[in-house]
């Protein structure tokens, strides 16, 4: 582990996870829009 890291950002964990999701929403309403 790195020595002066300090606590990790535990706020910024959740982004790789909502951001997918938020793209794929995204897309879906996008195509559906344009159908």
């Amino acid at each position: 582990p790195i020595r002066d890291k300090g606590s990790s950002q535990w706020a910024y964990s959740w982004i790789p996870v909502i951001g997918p999701i938020l793209g794929a929403v995204l897309a879906a309403i996008l195509a559906l829009l344009l159908n």
